[in-house]
């Protein structure tokens, strides 16, 4: 009897507090994928694009530091031409918590709302807010739809949005003077919805000069497109696959194997002494 009381107790306990310790993101986390990237500069004096062309691109997640649960993970990602020219890069420093995925205020580089990634338990229909390492900006990203990829259920997201790019460029597009660059996006995002893993993403976007003074629009500096490559991705999808199943093991089967022995410890004693109190009698 006692056991079974210990175990109904013991419950709330695993599933609130020990089951999320042993799912929480570790402090060796690294997501690392290979970028396939396609750069077309415009060309002023022809008034029209140039060409699209491949680059190189680095991207990554890394913790770098553990402030009691909440992570600082430092994301990088560097595009270069094929003769080594740089054409973007810029490292971001995301506060993390370890549990929730949540953007945590007063740590890292900036205040952010929203996920690394996306929040683990999605349902179908679920938005959330997202900030891809190339756009310092909340990406609003809108459900689409169920997909599978190599055997694993993902949703599918998507977002139209803008931001400003003249500080992470000014010190790879020069002369700016009193020009910024700012950009319209359209990101798309496939994630394991239990784990709220990043399987792969696509972004197409248009980047502008703009005057500083009147933010007018003067002409388009870049056209570019960046996605996962398929070796990447199916990585993305075993390691997402053993999470899942992680996942499911400890806050499921677990959590009804206590709840089982629990209610039969409880019910094996009750139907004990109600035999003992009729024989009794």
């Amino acid at each position: 009897m006692l056991l079974g009381f210990t175990l109904l107790l013991f419950l709330p306990i695993w599933f609130w507090y020990i089951s999320p310790e042993l799912t929480k993101i570790p402090d060796d986390f690294e997501y690392k994928v290979l970028v396939f990237s396609r750069d077309n500069f415009y060309d002023v004096d022809k008034t029209e694009f140039s060409g699209e062309f491949v680059s190189n691109t680095e991207h990554f997640y890394r913790v770098v530091e553990n402030h009691a649960g909440i992570l600082l993970i430092t994301s990088r990602f560097t595009v270069q031409q094929y003769d080594g020219k740089e054409i973007f890069s810029v490292e971001r420093t995301y506060a993390v918590d370890s549990k929730t995925r949540k953007h945590v205020p007063g740590y890292g580089d900036r205040d952010r709302e929203g996920y690394l990634f996306a929040p683990p338990g999605l349902k179908k229909g679920q938005n959330f807010t997202y900030w891809h390492v190339n756009y310092d900006n909340p990406a609003n990203m809108e459900y689409r739809g169920e997909e599978a990829i190599a055997g694993l259920t993902v949703y599918k997201y998507e977002t139209n949005y803008h931001a400003d790019q003249t500080f992470d460029l000014e010190q790879v597009v020069s002369p700016l003077s009193d020009r910024g660059v700012n950009v319209d996006i359209n990101l798309q995002l496939w994630v394991e919805p239990v784990t709220g893993r990043k399987i792969k993403y696509e972004d197409h976007t248009t980047a502008y000069f703009y005057n500083l003074t009147t933010g007018e629009r003067l002409h388009p500096w870049n056209r570019f497109q960046n996605n996962v490559d398929e070796i990447s991705v199916l990585k993305q999808v075993e390691i997402a696959k053993h999470e899942k199943l992680k996942r499911f093991f400890l806050e499921r089967i677990i959590t009804d194997l206590i709840a089982i022995v629990a209610i039969l410890l409880l019910s094996y004693q009750l139907f004990n002494r109600k035999q003992k109190s009729e024989q009794r009698r």
